[in-house]
């Protein structure tokens, strides 16, 4: 009987706490895709274009090594996918795969890993330029953003980590627990948005009809992330609404967004390069961040952050549900067990 028992109280246990371990935060439609610890470093940049082809770039140290590279697409039709898209850099071409990454009503962002590609084709030490190509789709995709995270001996310790899918609209939150940020510490993020609309003009943005507004530990990074900062053409439009933060890639990098960004007259500035260290504080070990797009009508569907030290995301525990399921299931076994002493 009581090495019953203890199978059955071993099988309770573990179905009620997998159930926590599979359901990540109730309220995140982004989530963690990869992260890298070591002497790591990121290149991200993104275009938009309705051309047939739009460019790229990074800009990746000698002496570093490829960890990882994705490239990002994001349309604004759930009946349009971006499979056909080719990556070239020169002669040579790839037409990766891509997978969705969840519908956000109309708008979808996917996901196509370019590793192997990037690792034999980049040059080291300069500015290699890539060609993503949209062809025939390019009317119904707003841009490309390519991320390639890499390793070099003579950077410090560093967590890279991306988190992706599709923004809620009515509000994402995602949590970042770190070992205590040392003095000197980096912190910043760069952000992937599609079919934000403020005006015709990616220079010079005459409204805040669509944007969105970040926070981090409840004190406003931004209030208007958005706009078609990417575009490649002369003005605005769907098949270019596209905005990617860019970081570590040659004349394409961007400068970080000015603190606080709010109104209007920040839209143009609002680069979605955001130095996090304007509001983290040497040993601070938890970063809150959180997204809202009052407009129902952008797409934030990824967040890459370059951290000092060690860094863990959406650290998993029992939600609500799972914690009721894991004491409902002891409450049953205290039952059964006050009934066999009972007997």
């Amino acid at each position: 009987m009581r090495a019953a028992f203890r199978g059955l109280f071993v099988a309770v246990i573990a179905v009620a706490l997998g159930a926590g371990v599979f359901v990540g935060p109730a309220s995140a439609s982004l989530s963690l895709f990869n992260s890298f610890t070591g002497n790591e470093g990121v290149s991200t940049d993104g275009c938009g274009s309705n051309s047939a082809s739009c460019t790229l770039q990074s800009l990746i140290p000698t002496g570093s090594t490829i960890q990882a590279a994705y490239l990002y697409s994001s349309t604004f039709s759930t009946s349009t996918d971006p499979n056909g898209v080719t990556l070239s850099q020169g002669a040579t071409s790839i037409t990766p795969t891509f997978t969705p990454l969840g519908a956000n009503t109309f708008l979808q962002a996917w996901r196509a890993d370019v590793t192997t590609f990037v690792q034999s084709n980049i040059t080291l030490g300069s500015t290699t330029v890539w060609t993503a190509t949209e062809g025939a789709k390019t009317s119904a995709i707003d841009g490309e953003a390519l991320v390639v995270v890499f390793s070099n001996p003579l950077r410090p310790t560093q967590t890279v980590f991306v988190l992706d899918g599709f923004s809620s609209s009515s509000g994402d939150s995602s949590k970042v627990v770190t070992n205590p940020l040392p003095a000197g510490f980096t912190a910043e993020m760069m952000i992937g948005d599609g079919f934000s609309f403020d005006g015709p003009n990616p220079k010079s943005p005459i409204d805040t009809g669509q944007v969105s507004t970040i926070t981090l530990n409840g004190i406003n990074l931004t209030t208007v992330a958005g706009h078609c900062d990417d575009s490649q053409d002369t003005g605005c439009a769907n098949g270019n609404l596209f905005t990617m933060g860019s970081t570590n890639a040659g004349s394409h990098d961007d400068p970080f967004t000015p603190f606080p960004c709010d109104a209007i007259g920040c839209i143009g500035s609002d680069h979605e390069h955001y130095n996090l260290g304007n509001i983290l504080n040497v040993g601070d070990t938890t970063l809150n961040l959180n997204t809202i797009n009052p407009s129902h009508d952008d797409n934030i569907f990824l967040e890459v952050f370059d951290i000092s030290g060690t860094a863990v995301v959406n650290p998993t525990v029992p939600e609500p549900a799972s914690l009721l399921l894991l004491g409902a299931g002891l409450a049953g076994l205290g039952i059964y067990f006050r009934r066999g002493r009972r007997r």
